[in-house]
């Protein structure tokens, strides 16, 4: 008789750990991302250092166009725009102009900011 009792009290067990779908256990246990630590490293800030040319500005979008150098770690050169939250930042630039700025990473989110004006590039042809 014993050993129907203990039989039916660790089936009632097991189904009732079936039926909580095994909270119990999960909870236990810390909770791990499927992506590997992909998800810490998008929530930290990095920042490079960008020097390129403005190609244009888009003051109502607040957006340049910068044709960049080689940012090590980061890019290799190319033209592409880049967010400027810094509306000022904006209008204090004119196409042509040689910039040195930080571009400023976080998650899938880049902007620039510390826009500097470096120099002015000569119009092709000159």
């Amino acid at each position: 008789m014993r050993r129907t009792n203990l039989g039916l009290a660790v089936a009632g067990l097991v189904a009732a750990l079936a039926i909580s779908g095994g909270q119990c256990v999960r909870a236990a246990r810390p909770a791990r991302s499927s992506q590997g630590g992909q998800d810490d490293q998008k929530s930290k800030t990095q920042r490079y250092v960008l020097t390129g040319t403005v190609q244009s500005i888009d003051v109502p979008h607040h957006e340049l166009m910068v044709d960049g150098d080689d940012v090590p770690g980061y890019m290799d050169a190319m033209s592409m725009p880049y967010s400027v939250p810094d509306e000022r930042a904006l209008k204090a630039l004119t196409v042509g102009d040689i910039i040195r700025a930080d571009i400023v990473v976080h998650g899938d989110d880049a902007h620039l900011e510390n826009i500097k004006v470096t120099g002015h590039a000569k119009p092709k042809g000159q």
